[in-house]
């Protein structure tokens, strides 16, 4: 169990660190005059969910907890908002001036407000899903197009963490998935890495955050992960590369090999309509890579105890003393065959001969890693009521890889890594009142 919460969030302007947007305004009438009691329903599109809210005594209105994605708004007498956006971590304001007029005339508002954050001095930049999905990505690891936020850099070499964000140390980034606490005690790099097709959108933010991210003098991934609709969708995708075209290199014997094949599906819909909804996401990686390695193997009759041509790095003869008394070299440079023990000599068969012609590093050698993946996600979301709204998610990872070369050039030393990775949760929103949200998180 990796972590467990329970929060109780106290509702003006604040909210918990669940990836959600907001939207606020005034309403007023045609004079500028505030207009108290008016009902505002902000539209969910691909659920169909009204989220309402009745304008206070200052005409003011706050919707909170909105799922990133599309929405549209409508008020009094029919008024309409035109589509807009909310991305995650996002509050929008509008100001609505309701027109007189009968009441079955429809008026659409088509100037939408430009997405300025005027209720947070959070500074950073959302990448929205058609960004993901659109730009090119070695390896489709989306968390790479954090580098085009200002302010965020790699990391340094062997330093743990994943980004130096303003001058601050790798280790102090954290990361959040679907509200869920995301980083690594050890490194504090990332636990669950999604499949791409299934994230929404995720938001770097580099300053400015406030306490609710708690102790992160860096800055924050928000990564919010896509919802199910009414309609059903899905999609179906394959990515490929190899060597065919690739060029040999420079230090290589043969051209390295390279199969990689990335694929994966995603389907996504309502359990019940305008209720209950589901996300499901896979992607698999298949790699065969071909690596180098540089070293220094014995040369053949060194193997046999013939040292006569062996030189020490300064060219200098290398001259071979019998272990059994230091004071005497081996005649001839050469170790007598009965002094040659018969295990040695069965291991000394498995080193390759030279392929280089150098006085130092002789040998270069080539082999194949392998890597495999099958990465999952899958999410629920179930409106149980008008106040209660009920989420799911949950991310599986196993992983095998094999690395052929282990500090040595020769291909028969090599390391296999097996991992699981696994973030779990699930979160109860109520709605108390217009000022008040309960909300127990509870996630591993």
């Amino acid at each position: 169990m990796r972590s467990l919460g329970l929060f109780l969030v106290v509702a003006g302007m604040a909210s918990s660190q669940t990836p959600t947007a907001s939207v606020v305004g005034r309403v007023v009438d045609a004079s500028g005059a505030v207009i108290p009691g008016v009902a505002v329903s902000v539209v969910q599109l691909a659920t169909n969910q009204a989220f309402t809210k009745v304008t206070d005594a200052a005409g003011d209105f706050t919707v909170l907890y909105l799922t990133p994605g599309k929405y549209m708004m409508e008020g009094f007498r029919a008024q309409k908002q035109a589509e807009f956006v909310l991305t995650v971590n996002q509050t929008l304001r509008f100001g609505i001036q309701m027109e007189v007029g009968a009441t079955t005339e429809s008026v659409t508002v088509t100037d939408t407000p430009t997405p300025l954050t005027t209720e947070s001095g959070a500074r950073g930049d959302v990448t929205t899903n058609q960004e993901l999905t659109e730009m090119p990505l070695a390896g489709r690891n989306f968390s790479d197009l954090a580098y085009l936020t200002g302010g965020v850099l790699p990391k340094g070499e062997d330093g743990d963490g994943a980004y130096a964000i303003n001058g601050a140390r790798a280790d102090n980034v954290g990361f959040l998935l679907d509200g869920m606490n995301n980083t690594q005690r050890r490194n504090t790099g990332s636990m669950a890495n999604p499949p791409l097709e299934g994230v929404q959108e995720f938001k770097m933010i580099t300053s400015g955050f406030s306490a609710e991210y708690g102790r992160y003098a860096g800055g924050i991934l928000s990564v919010v992960m896509k919802s199910g609709g009414n309609k059903l969708r899905g999609s179906l995708y394959e990515f490929l590369r190899n060597d065919v075209l690739d060029a040999r290199g420079f230090f290589a014997v043969t051209k390295p090999k390279l199969r990689r094949n990335q694929f994966g599906a995603t389907v996504s819909g309502p359990i019940m309509k305008n209720r209950t909804f589901f996300l499901f996401s896979w992607e698999s990686l298949r790699q065969v890579s071909g690596s180098l390695q540089r070293g220094i193997v014995p040369q053949p009759e060194m193997l046999r105890g013939d040292f006569r041509n062996a030189r020490d790095p300064f060219g200098k003869p290398l001259v071979i003393t019998d272990p059994l008394n230091r004071a005497a070299p081996f005649g001839g440079n050469q170790i007598p065959a009965a002094r040659l023990d018969p295990v040695a000599l069965k291991l000394a068969s498995f080193f390759p001969a030279p392929n280089l012609v150098s006085a130092g590093v002789n040998y270069i050698g080539q082999a194949n890693g392998t890597s495999s993946s099958n990465n999952f996600s899958v999410k629920v979301d179930d409106t149980v009521s008008a106040r209660d709204r009920l989420t799911f998610s949950t991310f599986w990872r196993p992983n095998e890889s094999t690395t052929p070369f282990n500090r040595s050039p020769i291909a028969l030393f090599g390391t296999t890594t097996a991992n699981f990775e696994l973030l779990s949760s699930i979160r109860y929103l109520r709605t108390v009142s217009s000022s008040l949200f309960n909300e127990p998180i509870f996630g591993s």
